[in-house]
């Protein structure tokens, strides 16, 4: 424990020191957590579940070290993230340095998300209430590089990953993915679309074809994601492994959002007794759909405090199920709350 006050208190007195004359500056310092009650019924057999629990304890710290180079990590400091190996990286969603040539391009190592395109899988997991299939399963945090160009207009960014394979189960084991994504903000219209070629084995490639698309209006937010998974071998290319995520939110006020999502996944690109599947995140024979709806309250008037209480339904290949979830997130601004002072 004194070990942390000291990072903190060393962190605090850089920012302080060094901020102004561009040599080193520490942008934003702060702590994340989040503790859900969460109640389950199961059509079938189970009856009811329920209970608390800790979702999320996270360290996120972003600054420049020069006016070329800046720095990036989020930390999971409860418990690593899916990986082939139990340890603290495991743990650390990304660590990352952008070198930043000029006004246009940049480039990208360490860490990283893998880029894959659609809102849901862009919304950091502290704030996503119920997932897809897909977004449960996959691993989306892996150590590669990428290469960047944002256009003048600040519309359109580009980037082009290599990084390990999600799929890995051992860190040499040689598998890599190949990621191909556009961000764009055109006003009340955004996208986040890829395309992306992972190895699941050693020369055998799925490919998503990932579209999504952001309306946003003054108090007003909603996406469709659309995305196709297939591998070459397969019969039928497209509609065969989809997963369709819609979600809309309505500020009422500063204090209010009310929300509302559904996803459906599905996989019949190969029989479910499948030993070797191509998608290993929706599997052969899956079928998956949920309806959710929800508020947040946001008692300070800002981000740093919220309740939510949602419910939804699920059905997972004909069971369906029940959850009502009410819980507590906190983003703690340690940097400016120190220095305010």
């Amino acid at each position: 424990m004194k070990r942390r006050i000291l990072l903190f208190v060393l962190l605090s007195a850089m920012q302080l020191a060094y901020s102004q004359n561009g040599v080193f500056s520490v942008n934003t310092l702060r702590l994340e957590a989040r503790a859900d009650f969460t109640c389950d019924y199961y059509f079938k057999d189970r009856g009811a579940e329920h209970g608390f629990a800790g979702k999320y304890l996270n360290f996120v710290i972003d600054g420049n070290i020069t006016d070329k180079f800046s720095y990036h990590l989020r930390q999971r400091i409860n418990s690593p993230n899916s990986g082939f190996a139990n340890t603290f990286f495991q743990g650390t969603d990304w660590a990352y340095l952008n070198w930043h040539l000029n006004d246009n391009f940049f480039l990208s190592a360490g860490k990283q998300v893998v880029a894959i395109g659609g809102w849901e899988y862009d919304t950091a997991p502290i704030d996503i209430y119920y997932g897809t299939d897909f977004w449960n399963h996959v691993v989306c945090y892996e150590v590669g590089a990428s290469v960047n160009y944002k256009d003048n207009s600040g519309k359109n960014w580009l980037l082009f990953q290599v990084t390990n394979s999600p799929f890995i189960k051992s860190a040499m084991e040689g598998i890599y993915a190949y990621n191909l994504m556009w961000f764009g903000d055109f006003g009340v219209f955004k996208t986040a679309y890829s395309v992306n070629m992972l190895e699941y084995e050693r020369g055998q490639f799925i490919n998503y074809i990932s579209l999504g698309n952001k309306l946003q209006f003054d108090g007003v937010e909603m996406y469709l994601d659309l995305l196709n998974r297939a591998s070459f071998e397969q019969e039928r290319f497209f509609g065969q492994d989809f997963t369709a995520i819609y979600g809309i939110g309505v500020d009422i006020g500063k204090k209010w959002i009310v929300f509302a999502k559904a996803g459906y996944d599905f996989n019949k690109a190969q029989a479910h007794t499948t030993p070797d599947p191509f998608d290993q995140w929706v599997v052969p024979g899956r079928k998956v759909d949920f309806e959710s709806i929800g508020f947040e309250y946001f008692p300070l008037g800002n981000r740093s405090l919220r309740l939510h209480l949602c419910g939804s339904h699920t059905s997972v290949d004909g069971d369906n199920k029940l959850e009502g979830n009410i819980g507590l997130t906190w983003k703690v601004d340690l940097l400016h709350s120190v220095l305010k002072k």
